[in-house]
């Protein structure tokens, strides 16, 4: 009598003690998922913005008036420059390696080939996966988008 009450206080225990740690586990997992998500969620926003002020910086008739209305505090092309430079400085805090390199290879020289390179590097960081488009097709594309300023 005496082992079979052993036994099921044993059993008790583990199932208790199981779902107990199956619980912890859970929730950890579930909050590293959501910090992740959220962490994407960031990355995609603040590389979406610097794109299209790197962008402003490349063709700033173009680029100017449609940022302004989004980023009225900006209000000349160098103000752009410091705003990349800035966002380059932030980066630290959440961008991959490739795309602080890329980034500030484009604030030494911006132009459509380091706008490409640092795009490049981004998607990488956010997707985890190569770009199809080789550097080949984004440094054709660069030379015509130069040649037309």
């Amino acid at each position: 009598m005496e082992n079979t009450f052993a036994q099921i206080i044993i059993v008790l225990l583990t199932a208790l003690g199981g779902g107990f740690f199956g619980a912890y586990f859970q929730s950890r997992f579930q909050h590293q998922k959501e910090l992740k998500s959220d962490i994407h969620e960031l990355k995609r926003q603040r590389y979406g913005a610097i794109l299209i002020q790197m962008l402003t910086i490349l063709d700033p008739e173009h680029g100017l008036s449609k940022t302004q209305k989004f980023r009225p505090d900006l209000k000349n092309i160098d103000d752009f420059k410091e705003e990349v430079k800035t966002e380059m400085l932030n980066s630290v805090l959440y961008a991959g390696d490739e795309v602080i390199k890329a980034m500030a290879d484009f604030v030494k020289s911006p132009t459509y080939s380091s706008y490409i390179k640092t795009a490049s590097a981004m998607r990488m960081d956010l997707w985890n996966r190569k770009t199809e488009i080789g550097e080949d097709i984004l440094k054709e594309f660069a030379a015509k988008e130069e040649n037309q300023l």
